[in-house]
């Protein structure tokens, strides 16, 4: 099957995720305290429209506050996040967190994906600790951190803005001219990527494989070594007794195989 543009559907439509302009800090307001509502809850699948209310009613006057803040539904919202599954039951759509492979099951991953448009950087990335994000024509990398980030690639890319200007600023005395000149121009190149002057590519390369891309449509997963790290986090130690996903098939040498999303059946 051949592949169609990134970041379009079929009927030539953009395809689901965050709107821009959410900010990182709302997105990881919102995801804390679905995930606390979520695991302080008896059942695995959880109804969406109740828990956007719960949700609204911390922050706002109702729903509809709460969505037009999002720029969207938060049923949409819901099924933007790399991590949740969502069905329809008894005619309402309901959620569920995912259980994560165990580390024996996983195998080390390389997404790259092709930004030609504003509309790709609204897909949403589940970052995992261990992962790295790479824009080779800058030679520039986003590194490990201590925990998982869920978030849109534009907001992935201007929080490493962001702090990399924090850091030229609050230590402009300190820093030599040459390197600080150095990181006003790296911060001016992502600004540059921000607005899509000019197609360019990202790769994520995550050696726990526990990085998620949604939609994934045009994106390319290399699957390699057994995967590295940790063997369970926050999610799958609260997710006792949950079915766990299907684990990936692997070539018969152990390999597991290169896959393009948008040739998926």
């Amino acid at each position: 099957m051949a592949s169609r543009p990134a970041g379009t559907d079929p009927a030539g439509g953009i395809l689901p995720g965050f709107a821009v302009d959410v900010s990182h800090q709302e997105i990881d307001q919102i995801l804390t305290e679905l995930e606390e509502i979520y695991f302080n809850q008896p059942t695995p699948w959880l109804a969406v429209k109740a828990i956007g209310q719960m949700l609204a009613h911390m922050w706002y006057e109702d729903l509809d506050e709460f969505e037009d803040a999002l720029k969207g539904s938060f049923e949409d919202f819901v099924r933007a996040l790399p991590h949740c599954e969502t069905e329809e039951q008894d005619g309402r759509l309901v959620f569920r967190i995912k259980p994560p492979a165990p580390l024996a099951e996983r195998r080390q991953l390389t997404l790259t994906l092709h930004i030609a448009s504003s509309a790709d950087l609204r897909r949403v990335l589940l970052k995992a600790p261990d992962a790295r994000i790479e824009i080779p024509e800058m030679e520039f990398e986003i590194g490990v951190d201590s925990k998982r980030a869920i978030n849109t690639l534009y907001n992935h890319l201007a929080v490493a803005k962001q702090n990399l200007s924090f850091h030229a600023e609050a230590n402009a005395a300190a820093i030599a001219a040459e390197e600080h000149l150095a990181i006003l121009e790296t911060v001016d190149q992502l600004e540059k990527r921000l607005d899509v002057d000019a197609p360019f590519t990202i790769v994520v390369h995550d050696p726990s494989g526990l990085t998620e891309l949604k939609p994934a449509d045009g994106a390319r997963f290399e699957w390699g070594a057994p995967a590295v790290g940790r063997d369970a986090d926050r999610t799958q130690m609260r997710m006792e007794g949950l079915p766990e996903p299907a684990t990936m098939a692997a070539d018969a040498d152990g390999a597991a195989p290169v896959a393009d999303a948008a040739d998926a059946d």
